[in-house]
């Protein structure tokens, strides 16, 4: 954070790097000498010494014996990060291990060639476990492979499964009522040294951030509970048990990072914090999709590839293959009215004769998509045009696009931008 002195920055990095010891061990605590020497412990105090300017502490033999002793914890064959040799595994671990493989990869390290197989191990472990672990550990573990992915780490059906599980987290995160669906997850081992840690929810938000945008619901509310539980009378957060006492440092210390992120973010999107205090209390804050697509049957591709586009910039879409499952044997009209009236931040038309032959993309839901119009001044539709046609109800000063001047996959980078307001431009 560019608001902490640089002496005391310099000071931080130099008692992070105290830490590791010659041999690579970190200094345990109390009666555990060797208690730190986990790959929870390790993968977040070399992360942090990562993050210190230049290549002083992060080149040292001292960092390379941490990292090697971090590496043969990682069960190669199930891409597993077990706590200990013999201990629990948990996907929570994996998380760590790779904002710190990913940093190192990033920053031209030396280690970078250590790291890249026990990473894409690390990403068959996920895509292997994600489709049976709660909605708050899916997000730590889509949040690693939006970084695996970046660095172009998986293979062509290894990034179709990933995009699955986005989506489906993504249109999980808030309920069909507007409740965020993210709560506390609490983990311990049973054997000796004993061992425990805490998923404090309001500290996801530097997870999901880049997912849409401040604006997206689960965004809203993240953050909102996030600024709900400081404690101005300890001047911290006290974390997730809320005990009256002094608070806690590691819970302040994300804290005050993820406030940070959550500043930088309303300055980008040019929301002030009056307004995002409204927001937060606001139906807005309640929306379960921040995109509805429209199309007719024969202009699927097209509506795919603007799909794809939007799940992997973190936007919460609904697209009718994804939700064949809980449209069966609904009646579609009330359904459809529901999502596309009351349930999305934006409507994505994908204009055709086809649009127009549709009997639910060119009936019901364009109707919805009128009525939402009619109810609200900010803008809701963004039209995309793939033939010269006459739209009935659409006003023709309302901004579009057009395919004879922009592709579907450039369209659908506008639409992440106009949605996360560039947001995916700054992200870091």
């Amino acid at each position: 954070m560019p608001c902490v002195p640089d002496q005391i920055r310099s000071r931080t990095f130099e008692l992070g790097y105290s830490l590791i010891g010659t041999d690579g061990r970190l200094k345990g605590h109390d009666e555990h000498p060797d208690d730190g020497t986990t790959s929870w412990s390790l993968a977040q105090v070399l992360l942090g010494i990562a993050r210190a300017p230049g290549l002083r502490y992060v080149e040292s033999p001292r960092f390379h014996n941490a990292l090697m002793r971090l590496l043969k914890l990682q069960n190669r064959t199930t891409g597993a990060w077990p706590l200990r040799e013999g201990d629990i595994d948990d996907v929570s671990f994996a998380f760590y291990p790779v904002l710190l493989f990913d940093r190192l990869v990033r920053r031209g390290s030396s280690h970078a060639r250590h790291v890249m197989e026990p990473l894409r191990a690390t990403a068959r472990h996920l895509l292997d476990t994600a489709s049976g672990i709660a909605p708050t550990n899916m997000v730590l573990a889509v949040s690693a492979l939006d970084r695996i992915a970046r660095l172009g780490e998986l293979s062509k059906s290894q990034r179709v499964q990933y995009l699955a599980y986005k989506t489906r987290l993504n249109s999980c995160l808030v309920d069909d009522d507007g409740g965020l669906r993210l709560e506390d997850l609490t983990l311990h081992n049973e054997l000796q040294p004993r061992w425990h840690s805490v998923t404090w929810s309001p500290l996801l938000y530097g997870c999901t951030r880049a997912w849409g945008g401040v604006q997206s619901g689960h965004n809203l509310q993240i953050a909102d509970r996030l600024i709900s539980s400081f404690d101005e009378k300890e001047g911290g957060w006290l974390g997730p048990s809320r005990s009256v006492g002094k608070a806690s440092s590691w819970a302040s210390s994300l804290g005050v990072l993820n406030t940070y992120l959550l500043a930088r973010d309303l300055v980008a999107a040019k929301i002030s914090a009056e307004e995002f205090l409204e927001l937060t209390q606001s139906e807005h804050s309640r929306r379960r999709f921040d995109i509805v697509i429209s199309f007719g049957g024969p202009d699927r591709a097209v509506a795919q590839e603007v799909r794809d586009r939007l799940v992997t910039a973190g936007l919460r879409v609904f697209f009718d293959f994804d939700f064949r499952h809980n449209l069966l044997g609904e009646d579609l009209a009330v359904t459809l009215q529901d999502i596309y009236f009351r349930r999305s931040r934006y409507a994505v038309a994908i204009l055709s004769r086809s649009f127009l032959k549709s009997k639910w993309a060119g009936n019901w839901e364009w109707r919805a998509v009128l009525a939402r119009m009619n109810s609200q001044q900010q803008g809701y539709l963004l039209p995309y045009f793939l033939e010269n046609v006459e739209v009935p109800g659409l006003n023709p000063t309302i901004g579009f696009l057009s395919s004879d001047h922009v592709s579907p996959r450039e369209f659908a980078e506008i639409v992440v931008q106009k949605v996360t307001g560039a947001f995916d431009a700054q992200f870091r």
